[in-house]
């Protein structure tokens, strides 16, 4: 695998950190994280700092009234049923998914992925993960997506093969931390297709009339 080059910004990783990034962003990181031993490093001091004052907060002090109406909520709670937690399915080391992503597939490769066609050379996989758009992309060799800017943030972290853009190169680990300022264009590697996945805020904003058009129908 080639060095990581393209790392989430310091802000994103802090987001991260202090838990408040969106459940689709937070997975790409989280698939970065996997990968990347300076981006863990750099959360785990982050986290280390935040427990740090955490801990020197002063607890407020709780009335009788309150700690009296605490423990009967929790009684109430304890006299429930619970109900048996379903074990969670055992994932093979040979899984080409992220570890964040293997949670909502069984499946082991890429080849297997319920793919949905969405123009040529170009298939889309969207992923239900509750807060935010996470989806997938496996773009064939060679081919561009359309010039799109950002209505909001949008995380993209290389999972197979490579593209290129305004910004540079990205490959396998690398993620691209974009906003509203940022127009671009990318064009996957030519000896492999380029898979992806990415985690959006907003829709995109497609340049083209064409894919203005088809954007209702491919769900980005």
């Amino acid at each position: 695998m080639s060095k990581i080059a393209h790392h989430p910004e310091s802000e994103t990783l802090a987001a991260y950190a202090s838990g408040s990034l969106s459940a689709a962003l937070g997975i790409v990181i989280g698939s970065h994280l996997e990968m990347c031993a300076v981006c863990r490093a750099e959360v785990a001091r982050l986290e280390s700092v935040g427990g740090s004052l955490i801990d020197r907060l002063t607890p407020a002090p709780i009335s009788a009234a309150r700690r009296e109406q605490i423990f009967a909520q929790l009684d109430a709670g304890l006299g429930e049923s619970a109900e048996p937690l379903s074990a969670a399915p055992v994932t093979q080391p040979t899984s080409q998914l992220p570890t964040p992503l293997r949670h909502f597939f069984a499946v082991e490769t890429y080849d297997q992925l319920p793919w949905r066609w969405i123009g040529p050379g170009v298939r889309l996989l969207s992923i239900d993960c509750g807060e935010g758009k996470l989806v997938m992309l496996n773009i064939g060799a060679g081919r561009k997506m359309p010039v799109h800017s950002h209505r909001g943030n949008e995380l993209t972290m290389i999972l197979q093969g490579g593209y290129s853009d305004a910004l540079g190169h990205f490959d396998v680990g690398d993620v691209a931390d974009l906003d509203s300022r940022v127009e671009h264009q990318p064009v996957a590697d030519a000896d492999i297709n380029c898979i992806c996945v990415a985690g959006l805020d907003d829709k995109l904003q497609f340049k083209g009339w064409l894919a203005r058009m088809l954007q209702p129908f491919v769900g980005l």
